[in-house]
């Protein structure tokens, strides 16, 4: 008969105590305050407009889809982070920030295959103007509209057509935290 010997005479409270951590923490991933457009719009307030539209500006979902598409593997991911935790490879928060690392790579993945719906022409022109130096306002985009539907064209080369990604400040400011719980 062969004989275990056990190497950690405290290993079932080892186990217990790192499944306890388990429920230490939160993991978040978003915008967060610090994050904002250099005229101190929250990104975040942006990010919900694009996600779920407002007024005459049509849903770009991002989030959502990521999530519908994506929870399997998030879940293997929070498998294997919990395994390690309980195997005494990684603590806790470790495994939370692994699982939001995960989750934030893949929304940013999707902001950059958003593709439709089309911009409007009046974000296309405000695009324009804001290349040239100009800042955009209520009254700048009035003007826009007033000056497209009078029949007036614009050269649009090498403006962005991409929805989602005027500055690239939504991708670049997009992170994670984890958080106590408690």
């Amino acid at each position: 008969m062969a004989q275990v010997k056990q190497s950690n005479p405290n290993w079932a409270k080892d186990f217990e105590q790192r499944l306890d951590e388990l429920d230490k923490f939160n993991a978040k991933v978003g915008w967060f305050e610090s994050a904002k457009y250099p005229e101190g719009t929250p990104v975040a307030y942006v990010a919900a407009i694009q996600e779920y539209g407002s007024g005459p500006i049509p849903p770009r979902p991002f989030m959502r889809p990521t999530m519908d598409k994506k929870q399997n593997e998030w879940k293997q991911v929070a498998g294997h982070a919990a395994k390690q935790i309980l195997d005494g490879k990684m603590d806790a928060k470790q495994g939370m920030a692994l699982l939001a690392t995960t989750a934030e790579a893949d929304i940013a993945e999707t902001i950059s295959k958003v593709s439709a719906p089309p911009l409007s022409p009046i974000t296309l022109v405000a695009r324009l103007f804001k290349k040239q130096g100009r800042k955009i306002s209520g009254g700048v985009i009035g003007e826009i509209a007033a000056r497209l539907h009078a029949g007036e064209k614009f050269d649009l080369s090498g403006i962005s057509t991409k929805p989602l990604n005027d500055t690239g400040r939504m991708v670049a400011t997009l992170t994670h935290v984890v958080e106590d719980s408690e």
